[in-house]
C-alpha cells in the first residue's frame, strides 16, 4: 500500500509528475527528410524543420526534450525521449549531437575588431573556422581558464584551458576578454 498525505490521499512514489504540456513518446516520431529537415509528428500532426533542445529540470534534463520552430516557439514537449521507437531515437539523438556540439579551439590565428563585432580565424579540433561575435557577454569566462564563445549563427566554441594555448593565442585573446 502506498504512503499517504495529510489529507489521505495517496502518494506517487518516485514517479514524476510531467509537465501539462509534455507528449508521451508512444504519441511522437521524429525523422530527418531527404534534405536533412528534421521534423516532428505528434498524434500525426507534422512539425517540419524544428529544432530540439534538452528542458527542464537542468539536474534531469534527459527527461524532456522540446521542439522548436523556426521562429522558436515551442511546437512540442517530448517526455522521456529514450522510450521513442528505434528509428526517432536515433533520428533525435543525432540532431541534439549536432545541437550540443562545441568545437575546441587548439589555436588562435587571428582576431579583428570592426564596430564592436569580434572576428575569429581559429584552428578547431574539427579545423579551421572563422566567426563573429558582436556581444563580448557570448564570451564567457569559466572556471580554470575555460572560455565558452557563442558566435553570431549559434555555434558554440570552447577553449578549454587559454594557459595551455600557445602564447600568440593567449595574447590574442587577452586583447578581447
Amino acid at each position: 500500500m502506498g504512503q499517504t498525505d495529510r489529507e489521505g490521499q495517496t502518494l506517487e512514489r518516485n514517479t514524476p509528475k510531467l509537465p501539462e504540456a509534455a507528449v508521451a513518446p508512444e504519441r511522437v516520431r521524429v525523422w530527418e527528410d531527404d534534405f536533412h529537415v528534421l521534423h516532428v509528428s505528434v498524434d500525426g500532426q507534422d512539425f517540419p524543420d524544428v529544432r530540439p533542445r534538452h528542458a527542464f529540470p537542468l539536474s534531469r534534463r534527459v527527461d524532456y526534450v522540446s521542439f522548436l520552430d523556426e521562429k522558436g516557439k515551442e511546437v512540442a514537449l517530448l517526455a522521456h525521449p529514450r522510450k521513442l521507437d528505434k528509428a526517432s531515437r536515433q533520428a533525435l539523438e543525432k540532431a541534439l549531437a549536432g545541437m550540443y556540439y562545441v568545437a575546441k579551439i587548439r589555436q588562435v590565428d587571428r582576431i579583428t575588431e570592426t564596430m564592436g563585432v569580434t572576428h575569429w580565424e581559429v584552428q578547431t579540433d574539427r579545423g579551421y573556422a572563422a566567426f563573429e561575435v558582436v556581444d563580448l557577454r557570448h564570451i564567457r569566462k569559466l572556471s580554470n581558464g575555460r572560455l565558452v564563445i557563442a558566435d553570431v549563427d549559434g555555434n558554440r566554441f570552447e577553449v578549454e584551458d587559454i594557459a595551455r594555448l600557445d602564447p600568440r593565442s593567449q595574447t590574442l585573446i587577452y586583447t578581447v576578454i
